[in-house]
């Protein structure tokens, strides 16, 4: 139950300490969870998505520049918590 606990704090932590910016696909060069506001979608970017060289390489073309904010440090952030940190941010949850 501790390592639970710990868990969860470490997560709450985590999302108040977040630096929320908000970029273009195309620049995202942290890891984290990300909002996309032309669809509402999240976006996990674990380490291994932005290390040159490995899998999945995930690239969006767009005449727009398809911004994204980070809502959490944590690439696997439970799903339920990443909506309710965007519904507190006022954005559209659309997933």
């Amino acid at each position: 139950m501790t390592t639970n606990r710990n868990t969860n704090t470490g997560t709450r932590e985590s999302v108040k300490n977040v630096r929320r910016v908000t970029v273009p696909f195309n620049e995202i060069s942290e890891t984290g969870t990300y909002y996309d506001h032309d669809t509402g979608w999240l976006f996990r970017m674990p380490e291994e998505s932005l290390s040159p060289g490995h899998s999945p390489v995930l690239n969006i073309v767009s005449g727009d520049d398809n911004l994204l904010t980070k809502i959490s440090e944590d690439p696997w952030i439970p799903v339920g918590k990443a909506r309710e940190i965007c519904s507190n941010m006022d954005f559209e949850v659309r997933f």
